[in-house]
């Protein structure tokens, strides 16, 4: 009998021994699988969380799977794109931009991912027969958009609203030039880091777009989460100026602030010109 309990007591330790060596093994395996892989907290609630441009974790490849509402960032008509001039469509549809713009306070901000102007008063673009109002205009550096696969050293975004579902955004590449009388007046105001700047001057919006407005244009999605695909692009073919040396002081506030391109899907990209 007591030869049966000690063979009974011994295959139980052994069991024992068997399963600590397998939860060991599974423990090693999950938390090397970890280490390799790290697991992204899914949320359903987006209004805390944090996305960026250049972590792998929380930068443009993932923001899809960050939480629910950036879901569009993983959609089939996104932006931006890169524009090959040569399979660009003519279209006789297309009406030219009628800039009802005036002249706007001066309220520079630094969100984080961008330094943005918030525009006032009643400024308006006629794009396609719809009166869309500009809300604010703001940088990327690099260019967000590319042309025949080329960057260009800085995008500025004038955004519009006609309604929550429909947006219009006209791009503006800016080129190594002259000086830019905006940033010879305030690039030294621009924040370096998240804050504000305000001013009781007014800046005339008009002044800030070149002569000639021909233009591409496409259906997108804002570039930034929630990625919503609500935008209608105009990407004017003419770029505005900035000397070298504007032009790096300014990249260095804005640290490559630019989603890359994603593929059209099947979109086309149409033009007008005047």
């Amino acid at each position: 009998m007591k030869q049966k309990i000690s063979i009974i007591t011994v295959l139980i330790g052994f069991s024992l021994l068997l399963s600590c060596n397998n939860t060991q093994e599974k423990t090693t395996k999950n938390e090397k699988a970890a280490t390799e892989h790290p697991k992204v907290n899914h949320k359903k609630n987006c209004k805390d969380v944090h996305w960026s441009y250049h972590n792998a974790e929380t930068g443009p490849e993932n923001w899809k799977n960050l939480c629910d509402g950036f879901s569009d960032c993983g959609g089939k008509s996104q932006s931006p794109i890169n524009i090959d001039t040569k399979d660009v469509v003519q279209s006789k549809d297309l009406k030219a931009i009628e800039f009802n713009y005036g002249k706007s306070n001066v309220d520079i901000i630094n969100n984080g991912h961008t330094v943005q102007f918030n525009v006032n008063g009643k400024n308006l673009a006629k794009l396609n027969d719809k009166d869309y109002k500009l809300l604010q205009f703001h940088y990327h550096s690099l260019s967000e958009h590319t042309v025949n696969g080329k960057h260009f050293p800085i995008e500025v975004h004038f955004v519009h609203k006609y309604s929550d579902k429909d947006y219009a955004v006209i791009g503006i590449m800016f080129v190594e030039g002259k000086e830019n009388p905006l940033f010879k007046k305030y690039l030294n105001q621009f924040p370096t880091h998240e804050g504000e700047y305000q001013s009781d001057e007014t800046i005339d919006l008009l002044s800030l777009l070149p002569k000639n407005k021909d233009y591409y244009y496409y259906n997108g999605s804002l570039t930034t989460p929630p990625c919503s695909e609500i935008v209608s692009w105009y990407v004017l073919k003419n770029p505005v100026e900035a000397s070298k040396e504007q032009i790096k002081k300014f990249s260095e506030i804005l640290h490559n602030n630019y989603r890359p391109v994603l593929p059209l899907n099947g979109r086309k990209v149409k033009e007008f010109n005047q």
